[in-house]
């Protein structure tokens, strides 16, 4: 018979879970974490573990998913807002973004060390892509805006979403190995 388990025990088992392999990560990274390493910190069975997560591959689609929600917590009520220009939501969009990261420099300062270790490639990598598939839209949703006030000109916002975001990761892999 499965186990029952209520949805705030579940939701606050597998945050628990996800906070330690973050932490792992930072420490280990995402390479050298194994499962083990996880259950061995929190004195969980493996059966537990795959209760919330089929793999260590569903691990880090877990982070990842957990880092963007907080990112389009920020930035979705921006992209909403009715009382805002196209112009002003990019302006706003783009600085609140910033303030967000300058909010937290040491961890992001600390999270940009571990994050471009070779040993965090694939983590990145995903991450990257994952951001493309659901920051983008939010993007390409300003842009349409700003196509019907006159201020834009593409034939192609999605696109233009896609490519403006997989840009701004590039800038920010430059960046960070400069100041690194």
């Amino acid at each position: 018979m499965p186990r029952v388990v209520k949805e705030e025990d579940y939701a606050a088992r597998r945050k628990e879970i996800l906070d330690v392999a973050r932490r792992l990560i930072y420490i280990k990274g995402y390479e050298q974490m194994s499962i083990q390493d996880i259950l061995d910190a929190l004195k969980i069975s493996k059966g537990a573990f795959y209760h919330y997560f089929d793999s260590k591959q569903a691990l880090l689609d877990g982070l990842i998913d957990r880092m963007l929600d907080d990112g389009e917590q920020v930035l979705r009520p921006i992209v909403e807002a009715k009382n805002l220009s196209a112009i002003e939501k990019l302006r706003c969009y783009f600085d609140t973004a910033g303030r967000w990261k300058v909010a937290q420099k040491s961890f992001m300062l600390d999270l940009f060390r571990v994050w471009h270790a070779d040993a965090n490639d694939i983590m990145r990598q995903k991450q990257e892509a994952a951001s493309i598939k659901r920051i983008a839209p939010m993007l390409a949703e300003i842009v349409r805006q700003g196509m019907d006030e006159g201020v834009f000109s593409t034939k192609y916002p999605e696109q233009f979403a896609n490519m403006f975001v997989g840009l701004s990761h590039g800038f920010e892999d430059k960046l960070v190995e400069l100041l690194l």
